[in-house]
């Protein structure tokens, strides 16, 4: 019975100290929303998807421009997949009440494994992240799905694996700023970015992949489809609309968002293009001041003019609430944080 007792001691000793360990080592990608009191269980909205929704989604303008309030749930490059499971975990917490699906996640079926692994570092490990380790395959150079998985799922399980070396970062200071000095000024789950990236020849907007070169996928994948129709089951499930847009992107070529035009009609869900003529007209995109990178990422001022839009779309479309004027607590908490963000703009 002793050795028993303390096999079991060593087990949960054992146990402790590799969650320990993962804690310490892990990079801190952790930039999602910190909700600081500010949402309520039943928010207006959740934008969902890849990194063109954290760099150009601000919640803080909506609410500014509309009393609405939500947040940003993305990842870099992350497939739908992982959209699923990521909005799986937000539903046990809290029920909005429209998922804005960006569609920047149909050009990736199982994803690149170095990008998974920062959104699953930032999932609690329960029965949905074994579940999402699980079913993820690996994707080729073209985005097709490989017949054999050569990337050791013990990473995505277990951080720890991939990140023991990283103790010699300690000597130098550097152990959590692996990832995280990319997101230092997050809001909502929006990373606010001030560097300007100029394009140093013109690119089209909705290009054809032949006038844009590359390898890219030209429509929606089995997989995609899928995963779409598993999203769309769990908002009709919790009584969500769900809503299909795309944020403007130098990288979205036209086949893709043909593609996506026709299963958004097949399947009866709204679609909003962002790089069509009109939008792109009413936003005035600058194209010398209003980019962050090269990745169709957008600096502060690019990102302002996105979410006014956005914020003009809900308006015109969704039934939600205007929440100022009440001297609420979540009111103030909103205006805290916008505050906030104007002075990191400012300064």
């Amino acid at each position: 019975m002793k050795k028993f007792a303390r096999a079991v001691c060593f087990c949960l000793i054992a146990v402790l100290l590799l969650a320990l360990l993962n804690r310490i080592l892990m990079p801190d990608t952790d930039f999602s929303a910190d909700l600081k009191g500010g949402v309520a269980d039943e928010p207006d909205y959740i934008m969902l998807g890849t990194s063109n929704v954290f760099y150009n989604v601000n919640p803080l303008v909506i609410w500014d421009e509309t009393g609405y309030t939500g947040y940003n749930v993305s990842s870099e490059q992350a497939p739908l997949i992982i959209s699923y499971y990521e909005l799986k975990n937000e539903l046990k917490k809290r029920k909005p009440k429209t998922v804005f699906l960006d569609c920047g996640a149909f050009e990736y079926n199982y994803g690149i494994p170095s990008f998974n692994q920062l959104s699953l570092d930032k999932m609690p490990l329960n029965m949905d992240k074994l579940r999402l380790i699980s079913e993820l395959g690996e994707d080729d150079e073209n985005n097709q799905i490989k017949a054999k998985n050569e990337y050791s799922k013990i990473n995505y399980l277990i951080p720890l694996y991939k990140f023991h070396e990283r103790w010699k970062d300690i000597l130098d200071g550097t152990l959590k700023s692996r990832y995280h000095d990319k997101y230092e000024h997050t809001f909502m789950g929006y990373v606010a970015e001030k560097s300007v990236f100029v394009y140093e020849k013109q690119y089209k907007w909705l290009p054809t992949l032949k006038e844009f070169g590359g390898t890219y996928l030209t429509e929606v994948s089995d997989l995609g489809r899928e995963y779409l129709s598993k999203i769309r089951t769990l908002c009709e499930e919790n009584g969500i609309e769900l809503v299909l847009f795309k944020t403007p992107s130098k990288g979205w070529i036209r086949e893709m968002h043909e593609a996506v035009t026709e299963l958004a009609k097949e399947e009866g869900l709204s679609f909003l293009d962002m790089n069509s003529e009109a939008v792109l007209e009413e936003l005035q995109i600058d194209e010398n001041k209003d980019f962050a990178d090269s990745s169709s990422h957008f600096n502060i001022y690019g990102a302002e003019k996105v979410s006014r839009y956005l914020a003009a779309y809900m308006k015109q479309n969704c039934s939600f609430t205007d929440k100022r004027g009440h001297k609420d607590p979540l009111e103030t908490a909103w205006d805290q944080m916008y505050q906030e963000y104007l002075d990191y703009k400012e300064n």
